[in-house]
């Protein structure tokens, strides 16, 4: 390991919040020596990813140089790979978003299929940045991921990558680090990162679609709990939840207490619609849902203690018809409610996490901490808020 390899990601951190600082502002920021922020940015310079440019002094004495990170020198992919579509990103080092892809998934079915798919966004993506300058590839899976193994356990979602070790597959084809996540603890670090919970340390992200989930950070640590399943809600109980509450349980709900007399009903939108429109079979449906995400919430707020709750996912488009019963339920039920807010980035939350983590390992390989088989990112190498 490079003894200046910690400092360098320290300074590559910090212009990428600050995009230019000179030495002396550098070594003050990080509590590095002038010593050792010079080692730093004279290894980053040769690699590219810094300029050094003098600028206008009054009086004598030499002019101070003000070090700009290159945002085009190196870059990362994130993937969100949920149920029905893939999704894609490419970021620069210093965490802008650049050209965005979506792919249908072909078949969830089949490893090969899926993993030929995640490496096709990949390639598509590297012709958009210059030769070679993507440095780490992060993708969020939908279902039960061992982030430190890299393995993906179970994904009702995607069931063709059930026990595999999608990481490493990434890393040997691609020759990039490469990491995998549950989808919604990604999705929970982006809003933290970029969207509605940016500077809050304890968030909880509610994935309320087609299915269920939830995202944790406590203490501005991402959770993933002893078997790698917190935040799995759609086994709450009794029964399961998403069997309740879920976006493919509404409209089953509604079909079963019509049974042939009501309109057809092909997703939970038009529940809610018919609910707004006076439907009272719809109006009993919705009512019970959002009594049974009512309860989520509390005991999910009654655990954790958040700052904020965000909702994301497809229920989350029926707007004051759910947000207004939750918020008012948290109100009534507990001494100090969280802040209760829709999602800011809607369906690039799980990409802005991703990218998150995915710049975590690629300042790592820059700064000669990691390489390119690496595939199981230590503690360190976690986003901490």
């Amino acid at each position: 390991m490079s003894r200046i390899g910690e400092p360098t990601v320290a300074i590559l951190e910090l212009l990428a919040e600050r995009q230019r600082a000179s030495r002396s502002e550098l070594a003050t920021a990080t509590g590095l020596s002038a010593a050792t922020v010079g080692r730093a940015v004279a290894r980053l310079r040769r690699q590219g990813l810094l300029r050094e440019v003098a600028v206008d002094a009054i009086g004598a004495g030499r002019p101070p140089h003000i070090v700009e990170l290159d945002d085009h020198s190196a870059s990362v992919v994130a993937i969100d790979a949920g149920g029905r579509t893939l999704r894609a990103t490419v970021a620069s080092v210093g965490g802008r978003l650049g050209a965005r892809i979506a792919r249908p998934v072909r078949d969830p079915a089949d490893p090969d299929a899926l993993l030929d798919d995640l490496v096709a966004l990949v390639h598509a993506l590297a012709e958009t940045v210059g030769p070679g300058t993507i440095h780490a590839v992060v993708a969020g899976i939908s279902g039960i991921v061992d982030h430190a193994n890299g393995r993906v356990l179970l994904s009702p979602d995607l069931p063709g990558l059930n026990g595999i070790a999608v990481a490493a597959r990434l890393a040997t084809r691609l020759e990039l680090p490469a990491a995998v996540d549950n989808d919604d603890l990604l999705a929970a670090i982006g809003e933290a990162t970029a969207g509605a919970a940016m500077g809050c340390r304890d968030v909880v992200f509610l994935s309320l679609g087609y299915g269920l989930g939830a995202g944790l950070i406590v203490g501005g640590s991402p959770v993933r709990g002893a078997s790698h399943a917190a935040g799995a809600i759609a086994y709450l109980g009794p029964g399961r939840f998403d069997e309740r509450a879920s976006g493919r349980a509404i409209p089953l709900r509604y079909r079963e207490l019509v049974g042939g007399r009501g309109p057809a009903v092909a997703d939970a939108r038009q529940v809610f619609e018919l609910a707004e429109a006076g439907d009272p079979a719809a109006i009993q449906v919705v009512a019970d849902v959002v009594g049974s995400l009512g309860d989520l919430a509390v005991d999910v707020a009654a655990l954790l203690d958040p700052e904020v709750i965000v909702v994301g996912g497809g229920l989350a488009d029926a707007g004051s018809a759910l947000f207004g019963p939750l918020e008012s339920r948290l109100r009534a039920s507990l001494p100090y409610p969280p802040r209760l807010v829709a999602s800011a980035l809607e369906d690039a939350a799980v990409l802005h996490g991703a990218v998150s983590l995915a710049l975590t390992l690629a300042r790592r390989r820059l700064a000669g901490l990691a390489s390119v088989a690496d595939t199981t990112p230590d503690r360190s190498a976690v986003p901490m808020l």
